[in-house]
């Protein structure tokens, strides 16, 4: 059984509804909402994306799942905002944005349990393999999803809800992969790494001196390896321009 799923869509022509396709997708990241006040559930999310302040930065994801609800935000032929690796980052670009919600008022385990059948059913529909999962932090670095980071195994635990959402659909425990499906798998695991090392890199030769100086301004903490490119690429435009000064 999907899902079920309320449509609360971003208007047509927001800032943070840019409209382009997604490519792909050929990724799911999860998030948490970072939100833990009281009713701060999916259907307060779905009215903070329609609000004047989401669009200002602008952020936008597809789904926000509570310990009772779906609810869509942006179709998932469009891209959003969730990924924080920027307007050519494949995070933003190829992956649709989940929010799991941490309201005080809301049931946790219920809310992981409706999401991991949510990415079990786009899974089977988009026809994924459960490596598309992801974590907003392999795009990022970000400490997110944290509640599922913080406990011992918990996203090992929560992709295999995912896993059980999707051998329901398919109606097997184990389904052996195609040839076609089998090369779309390796494709993917390559691009995976790739990505990861993109993202997991050592200070390149070229960023030290804009990596010291902002250790020296306490801005960073060293060492600084394991950050992205465009970390590094961003800090040294700052040391050029001389914005990494005493004040």
């Amino acid at each position: 059984m999907f899902e079920t799923v309320q449509v609360d869509m971003i208007p047509a022509g927001r800032a943070n509804r840019p409209g382009a396709p997604l490519d792909g997708p050929y990724f799911i990241t999860i998030h948490d909402t970072a939100n833990p006040g009281r009713g701060a559930n999916a259907l307060m999310h779905a009215k903070y994306l329609k609000g004047d302040a989401a669009a200002a930065l602008p952020v936008s994801w597809h789904f926000t799942v509570d310990d009772t609800r779906v609810v869509q935000h942006l179709p998932v032929t469009e891209h959003g905002w969730h990924a924080g690796d920027g307007s050519k980052g494949q995070g933003n670009l190829s992956s649709i944005g989940i929010e799991i919600c941490e309201n005080e008022d809301g049931n946790r385990t219920d809310a992981e349990a409706r999401a991991a059948r949510l990415v079990g059913d786009l899974l089977y529909k988009l026809k994924l393999p459960i490596e598309a999962v992801v974590q907003h932090n392999h795009w990022s670095g970000k400490n997110c999803p944290h509640i599922i980071r913080a406990r011992k195994n918990g996203w090992e635990v929560f992709l295999d809800q995912v896993q059980t959402q999707l051998n329901e659909h398919l109606g097997e425990v184990d389904v052996p992969m195609t040839e076609a499906e089998r090369k779309q798998f390796e494709a993917l695991a390559a691009r995976v790494a790739e990505l990861e090392e993109q993202h997991n890199m050592k200070v390149p030769t070229w960023a030290q001196p804009a990596v010291d100086r902002a250790i020296a301004l306490g801005l960073i903490e060293a060492p600084a390896d394991g950050s992205s490119r465009d970390f590094f690429r961003i800090l040294t435009i700052m040391y050029r321009r001389g914005l990494l000064n005493d004040k």
